[in-house]
Order: structure tokens, then C-alpha cells, then sequence
């Protein structure tokens, strides 16, 4: 009986085991940096976005139109209530945790320039081929009823 516990025990360790690498692998191939392809149409023509992953599980993201206003008074805390609606419509960032399970990305939001997000987890479904990384945000910043954003990012080389 203590064979047959003990070899079960050890298959279910090799298992474990396997599995703890196979997703410590899938979230390593997402390591570095990434730039935005494509975000839909919510960021207007040629988005810009960078998307960082460390090694240590930290992610920091940040989207912008190509197109933002300059601020006339060249400060960025006395805008006008015009540019900074602007600024606030074209531009999201946030930076946290992350891990990899199951093909889902897990983004454990720290702080967003969207604060309703602060303190979330979201899952966002995930696939990466080759220098490609592609996920859908369920329930985007712009709100519910605004349809799941497909986000398409490249490997910055």
C-alpha cells in the first residue's frame, strides 16, 4: 500500500511539476516589450501603445491617440476641461501583476489612469504566435455596451 501511495504521490509531484513549468513557459514567451497594432477604433487612426512584461510577473501599459491635443498653456495640470476630456478619451494606462493560466492573460491592476480599475483582476483571453501577442478586454474603460476590444500588439524589436 505505502508503494502505490508513494508512486502516486510522485506522479501527481511530475505532474505538477510539468504543468508549473508549462505555464512559467507560456508566461516567459510574453516577457519584454510590445507595441500596439491595433486597438479597434476607440484610439482613433495609428494608436500608439507600449506594453511591458518583466520577468518577475510586473506589467505596465499605456495607450494614446496619435492625434491628442497639445496643451495650449503648457501645463499639464491647467488644462483646459476640453483638453483634458481629450487626454482622458484618448489615453489609458495602467500597471500591476500578471500571470498566465489556461491561455488567459490575469492582470492584477494596481493603478489606472481609468480608476475604476484600481484593484482589479481582470482575465483577458490570450494567444501569442510568433512576435505576435493578441487579447480581448471583456469590458472595456469606455463601458459596457461598447463591445469587447481585440488588442493586437508586436514584439518591439
Amino acid at each position: 500500500m505505502k508503494r502505490v501511495t508513494a508512486l502516486a504521490l510522485a506522479s501527481f509531484v511530475s505532474f505538477t511539476a510539468a504543468s508549473g513549468a508549462a505555464l512559467a513557459q507560456s508566461a516567459k514567451t510574453l516577457v519584454g516589450a510590445w507595441t500596439l497594432v491595433d486597438v479597434g477604433d476607440v484610439y482613433g487612426k495609428n494608436p500608439k501603445g507600449s506594453l511591458i512584461f518583466d520577468a518577475s510577473g510586473r506589467y505596465a501599459l499605456t495607450i494614446t491617440r496619435s492625434d491628442l491635443p497639445k496643451f495650449a498653456g503648457n501645463s499639464r495640470v491647467k488644462g483646459t476641461p476640453e483638453e483634458n476630456k481629450a487626454v482622458v478619451n484618448g489615453s489609458i494606462s495602467h500597471f500591476g501583476r500578471y500571470e498566465v493560466k489556461d491561455k488567459t492573460l490575469i492582470m492584477k491592476i494596481e493603478s489606472s489612469t481609468f480608476p475604476n480599475w484600481n484593484g482589479t483582476s481582470q482575465e483577458r483571453p490570450l494567444t501569442v504566435a510568433k512576435d505576435e501577442l493578441r487579447y480581448k478586454v471583456a469590458t472595456p474603460s469606455a463601458g459596457p455596451g461598447t463591445g469587447a476590444n481585440e488588442v493586437v500588439w508586436k514584439r518591439a524589436k
